[in-house]
């Protein structure tokens, strides 16, 4: 079968954030901690940090583990719940998941080259995202205040479904919102376990976006390697001959 569509991950193989993840975070709870303390609630600002981060890392250890998401109002409301009185925690939960979206969002950035990629691939495939993510208003956040919502037909985020990548369930929820076979379409990422493993599971092809070692030697092979994002088109079409040929 020729190829069809071409999804992407998001964040790492499309975007970036300006600044490193762990500071994003910190500074949105920065403004959280004076708020809480502006509801008559003392709370250090470095307990605050220490409390979110030991939170964070249960949750993504179980997220990982299990291929579940766990929206982020939820574990967000589990570390507001144990540090506030519950009578303002769901204020807070709203004001703090406010702020840590806002602050996401705000700091993504395109990947040198990302609007080249989808506008020469826009011409000939359909065009649609797939991404890990806690919630769904920082995707759609980023794809918006990027300019990319113009290029992507579907948006799938685990934060929606439940359920993350490699999960192959993920990736048939996007082919069948496209009417497209799972034959049909190569799946661009920069994870190999998520991106590479998820999709080639899934029955799709695979391009995975990084260094050549990251993937040599593994189960999984991934149908085109590139080391930059400009490189993706000439793989796709690289694929896309292949299949024909297969065919």
């Amino acid at each position: 079968m020729s190829l069809k569509a071409v999804l992407f991950d998001l964040g790492g193989t499309l975007t970036s954030r300006n600044i490193e993840d762990r500071l994003v975070d910190e500074g949105a709870l920065r403004s959280l901690s004076a708020i809480i303390a502006s509801k008559g609630y003392t709370i250090s600002e470095g307990c605050l940090l220490e409390e979110y981060w030991r939170n964070y890392q249960i949750v993504n250890d179980l997220r990982e583990r299990f291929s579940v998401e766990i929206p982020m109002k939820s574990w967000l409301g589990s570390l507001i719940y144990r540090l506030c009185d519950r009578n303002i925690a769901d204020e807070v939960i709203r004001i703090a998941e406010n702020h840590l979206v806002e602050a996401r969002v705000n700091s993504a950035a395109l990947l040198p080259g990302t609007e080249w990629v989808l506008e020469t691939l826009i011409s000939k495939y359909r065009l649609g995202v797939v991404t890990n993510t806690s919630s769904e208003r920082v995707s759609y956040g980023v794809i918006q205040r990027l300019g990319l919502n113009r290029f992507f037909e579907c948006v799938v985020t685990s934060a929606e479904l439940g359920i993350r990548k490699p999960y192959p369930g993920v990736f048939h929820f996007a082919l069948r919102e496209m009417g497209v076979e799972s034959e049909e379409a190569v799946f661009v990422g920069n994870s190999y376990t998520d991106d590479v493993v998820g999709s080639l599971r899934a029955g799709m092809r695979s391009c995975f976006v990084g260094e050549w070692e990251e993937v040599s030697e593994r189960i999984y092979e991934p149908d085109a390697i590139v080391d930059t994002l400009s490189k993706v088109p000439e793989a796709v079409e690289s694929i896309s001959s292949s299949s024909i040929i297969d065919d």
